[in-house]
């Protein structure tokens, strides 16, 4: 792991990769389903959910979700290869050839299934929750998340190795987390000031695109930047497309086959990767 000790600047997300929770994923359904379906299609959206989620059921987080056909879509090398209708059986291989072999994965059909958000933004569309509605919904579990009785556990002695790190010139932070929220969840993690720069509302895939590009324009090369999510989609792919370095943290299975420089499952890994950086770096500035 020798291109550790050439990493100059770090973007770190929030959600899944600062802390992993998903406790709420089942309240959450049920906020955005509640007074629109019945409860038995409520409880069988939070079951299919959390099945999605644990890699118990054939569509998978990474796959894309097709929100007019309702169908999941399986990428693999910057195509899809397959389509699952959304009981999970695999489309007719001509109507998929002809549908969906050369879709873009850029179009705006599409939801990119990468982590318990997005499997939740998936279900608004399958039930055709209006967007008011799940704007509600998703203000309703942040504010939450940060109060008892649903407060999330934070990994302290992680956070403290982040902070620990010197090594590097810049920390970043993007989240696509309206800023009221984003900044309320630093706060209560008592981590706001560790981050160079925090960007909220980042509107990531495009924004930290546009952002690693600023970076090039100010001198930095791309494989002195390392981007760590729990998104591919979000965090890593628009990375790598300019020769950066990726780290997928996520305690769940993928079905995105896409291969990063890392792959972490726990925060116990990340943790000890902000030690290995400083580690490597501070071994190249004396060497």
């Amino acid at each position: 792991m020798e291109w550790l000790s050439k990493i100059k600047v770090i973007i770190f997300d929030m959600d899944g990769t600062l802390y992993q929770e998903d406790t709420f994923v089942e309240r959450y359904i049920s906020y955005l389903l509640e007074g629109s379906v019945s409860k038995q299609q409520i409880e069988a959206a939070t079951v299919e959910a959390r099945k999605i989620i644990e890699g118990n059921h054939p569509i998978k987080l990474g796959h894309f979700y097709h929100k007019t056909d309702d169908v999941a879509l399986v990428p693999s090398n910057g195509a899809f290869n397959q389509a699952l209708t959304a009981l999970g059986l695999a489309l007719d291989e001509q109507k998929f050839r002809e549908q969906y072999e050369s879709l873009s994965l850029h179009d705006s059909n599409l939801i990119y299934m990468g982590d318990p958000w997005g499997v939740v933004a998936a279900i608004r569309h399958k039930y055709k929750i209006p967007e008011d509605k799940m704007n509600y919904a998703f203000e309703r579990i942040r504010e939450e998340m940060i109060l008892e009785p649903y407060l999330f556990a934070y990994p302290i002695e992680m956070l403290q190795a982040i902070q620990q790190l010197d090594a590097v010139e810049k920390k970043i932070l993007m989240t696509n987390t309206y800023e009221k929220s984003g900044i309320a969840f630093l706060e209560y993690m008592q981590i706001l000031h560790l981050f160079d720069e925090i960007y909220c509302g980042a509107e990531k895939p495009l924004g930290i695109k546009k952002y690693v590009e600023t970076l090039l324009e100010q001198g930095y090369e791309p494989h002195e930047i390392l981007s760590i999510g729990d998104n591919p989609w979000n965090d890593l792919y628009p990375v790598k497309q300019i020769g950066g370095r990726t780290c997928f943290i996520s305690p769940y299975p993928s079905g995105d086959n896409h291969l990063w420089d890392l792959r972490l499952h726990a925060l116990d890994e990340l943790k000890q990767l902000m030690f290995d950086i400083q580690v490597y770096k501070t071994a190249r500035i004396t060497s």
